[in-house]
């Protein structure tokens, strides 16, 4: 029996994680990815340790070490304030930084040794065509020209809000969430010794939020959120310094204020939390935040969209190596096994955006309260991880491979 032609839409990190598994598992797939290359927009970097570890058992974390992509054992600390470092329920989060376009590319590289492996780079699919009910191609447009792009499955991976979610018959449900994000990237690379060597969230009070994160190339990554015009903002350059510049730490400040001009690479983020309430129609799978779109809070995106990699490619593989079809069965059973986290992670979001419109005296309050419940409440109040998610086909890493450099 044939193994099926599977098109995946998008070629981020969930669609080229799931693309090496299931390549490298001897299944015909075709990415589409709109952009020219892995070059993009701002994208989530932070990954959590279980996530780390599953790469690192395959040798991909060690290879993206080896290329500097990657910063090992970043933590994830939070502030009310610019200085009172507190704690949530749980344990310590700590897992490791890593560039998009670098682990986008080593996936590329991978799964270009087999032959049935295409990526289609520049496409912007359009719409799903269906027939009888079920989706049974796309149509796309790639330098100006429309083609038709037929498959067995479909698997959409092109992330948050994504346009195919009605054209293919899903049902979405929206959240309450907080202020959009402005995010901003420096290069300090004249002054690396004074990156953090941790994610820092600082909790100011009444929505403004600012996160100081380090990345590869000596780059910092700053997120200040707070409501109203952001876009606007960012156009008023003294506005956004005299708001901006007094919550960064002192260590930062003056090379975030000497580097702080029109130049500054930014983008406006809108934060919302939704999903579809059926992850799946005939013929098409929707997976990551094409499926359940989280904001930026805790990395929890990314790590999300990768986690249903490897369950799908754990149903989907068994289903083929068994040879059953890949219908509405095994799609519900992904669901089925992916939902239960995703569903506490929105609503933690859900009431963390509540949380920090509270004042700043108020957030204090709360966690001095916090603090001392979890200090006599001890294990109890360390929350359900959930259960583990077991990646059985994420193939190790060819030999010869591991090396390589921006």
């Amino acid at each position: 029996m044939k193994p099926p032609r599977i098109v995946i839409v998008g070629g981020g990190p969930a669609g080229m994680l799931l693309a090496y598994q299931l390549v490298t598992n001897g299944v015909p797939v075709r990415v589409l990815e709109r952009h020219p290359d892995f070059e993009r927009e701002f994208r989530g970097e932070l990954l959590q340790a279980p996530v780390v570890e599953a790469l690192a058992r395959a040798g991909l974390f060690a290879a993206l070490l080896e290329r500097g992509q990657a910063l090992p054992d970043i933590e994830r600390v939070m502030y009310v304030g610019k200085r009172r470092s507190v704690r949530v329920p749980g344990p310590r989060e700590v897992g490791a930084v890593v560039s998009q376009p670098g682990m986008l590319a080593l996936l590329h590289e991978q799964c270009m040794r087999h032959p049935h492996y295409r990526m289609d780079f520049g496409t912007t699919v359009l719409d799903a065509v269906r027939e009888e009910g079920r989706v049974v191609a796309l149509t796309t447009r790639r330098e100006g020209v429309e083609e038709r792009v037929e498959g067995d499955l479909f698997i959409v991976c092109n992330g948050r809000n994504s346009h195919l979610r009605r054209s293919c018959g899903l049902e979405t449900e929206q959240f309450e969430t907080t202020a959009d994000a402005l995010w901003l990237r420096f290069d300090l690379s004249d002054a690396p010794e004074t990156l953090p060597t941790s994610l820092q969230v600082h909790m100011f009070g009444k929505g403004r939020v600012v996160v100081f994160q380090p990345s590869t190339r000596h780059r910092l990554h700053v997120a200040f959120s707070e409501p109203g015009d952001l876009n606007g903002l960012r156009k008023d350059l003294p506005e956004l310094r005299r708001r901006l510049l007094p919550t960064v730490p002192e260590r930062l400040r003056p090379h975030v204020e000497r580097k702080l001009d029109e130049h500054t690479e930014w983008q406006v983020l809108r934060i919302l939390v939704d999903r579809v309430k059926r992850w799946h129609a005939p013929g098409v799978l929707f997976l990551g935040d094409a499926a359940h779109t989280m904001s930026p809070s805790g990395g929890q995106g990314l790590n999300l969209a990768i986690k249903d990699t490897f369950v799908a490619a754990n149903h989907l593989l068994d289903a083929i190596r068994e040879e059953r079809p890949l219908d509405a069965e095994v799609f519900q059973r992904i669901q089925d096994e992916r939902q239960p986290e995703v569903d506490r992670v929105q609503a933690g979001q859900t009431r963390a955006g509540q949380m920090v419109l509270k004042p700043l005296g108020v957030l204090h309050l709360m966690f001095t309260l916090l603090g001392a419940v979890m200090a006599v409440a001890g294990k109890k109040m360390q929350g359900a991880a959930g259960p583990a998610v077991e990646p059985r086909y994420v193939t190790p890493l060819a030999r010869g491979t591991a090396t390589g450099s921006e």
